[in-house]
């Protein structure tokens, strides 16, 4: 898990697809067919075990539920470390499609792609959202649904949306 991750902020997605991390067409198709078997696989140790032929790195002691949605376009922009918890229909997305954050334009492959780091210890609530170039600390709390569009510091409960902090964790 010691592989560093190709970027560390915000890039353009052009250019991450291009030039920092090309891929063939079949790397992704085989990528997201894994996601596929992922999301619907029973057996917790087989689910990390596809999540991290995906390109995913997952530390120990990791438990993903069942039907989350770990981005299957850019899986190796995911670090999941040591100890995390991720409940049922979680969503981690690494990437957008937004050419411009003040109005919609069309252009699919136009947005950015950031990293998403989540730090050993941290927990994620059932169905919440953690999106593009989000860091959830140590210990931290993500509660049900939550849609986390910041990072989340240490020993925090954030929850809503978008989500806040609300207090530590005891």
């Amino acid at each position: 898990m010691a592989r560093p991750l190709p970027i560390t902020g915000r890039t353009p997605r052009r250019d991450y697809e291009r030039r920092i991390a090309p891929r063939s067409l079949l790397r992704i198709f085989w990528q997201k067919q894994l996601h596929l078997l992922a999301r619907s696989c029973i057996h917790p140790g087989l689910r990390l075990a596809l999540y991290r032929a995906m390109g995913i790195a997952i530390g120990k002691h990791v438990f993903v539920g069942m039907d989350t949605w770990l981005d299957c376009q850019f899986p190796e922009l995911i670090r999941i470390e040591d100890d995390v918890t991720i409940s049922f229909r979680v969503t981690v997305v690494v990437h957008d499609d937004a050419r411009h954050m003040d109005r919609a334009t069309p252009g699919a492959g136009d947005g950015t792609v950031a990293p998403v780091v989540l730090r050993r210890g941290c927990y994620l609530g059932a169905g919440c959202l953690v999106l593009p170039g989000v860091t959830v600390g140590e210990r931290a709390v993500v509660g049900a649904g939550a849609v986390v569009t910041r990072d989340v510091p240490p020993g925090k409960l954030v929850v809503g949306v978008p989500a806040r902090v609300v207090k530590d964790v005891d």
